[in-house]
């Protein structure tokens, strides 16, 4: 194994032992209950597998496929998902949820090329009313849809 996979075999190494570690600390901590009652130790045992599942997947292609180069990250849509999570922060004690949701979603599609301006807004409405018939109408959460 050259050098570089070497490298790249560190993050889904890193990914198997932290799996086992959270499945042999619930195995042998915490009690996993039944199968129609799960104890407090069933979820960390599951998560574990699976993270130590997705390693072996993820080392065994690296083993045999070899490496790729890392594509450079498109530093405008962080940019976007950031500013679309401060918009939602700061807008939701203020305006309430819904105006939140829309300018989070305003703001978040600001990267996408192919979407114009109406479309932009006609999908945050979108997302708006769907959150709305959502979180207010069906779970009836005791949230302000509008107003500070």
């Amino acid at each position: 194994m050259d050098r570089t996979r070497l490298i790249d075999a560190i993050g889904p190494a890193t990914l198997i032992a932290v799996g086992i570690a959270f499945a042999a600390g619930s195995w042998l901590g915490l009690d996993l209950g039944t199968m129609r009652r799960l104890g407090p130790g069933a979820l960390p045992l599951g998560l574990g597998v699976i993270l130590a599942i997705l390693g072996i997947t993820i080392l065994s292609q690296i083993v045999t496929t070899g490496t790729t180069p890392v594509p450079r990250p498109d530093l405008r849509a962080l940019a976007a998902v950031g500013v679309a999570i401060a918009t939602f922060a700061l807008l939701t004690e203020r305006m309430g949820l819904l105006p939140a949701v829309f300018g989070s979603v305003v703001a978040m599609t600001t990267v996408i090329g192919d979407l114009g301006w109406p479309g932009r807004i006609a999908l945050a409405l979108c997302i708006a009313i769907g959150v709305w018939v959502i979180f207010i109408l069906g779970l009836r959460l005791p949230i302000r849809t509008f107003g500070g």
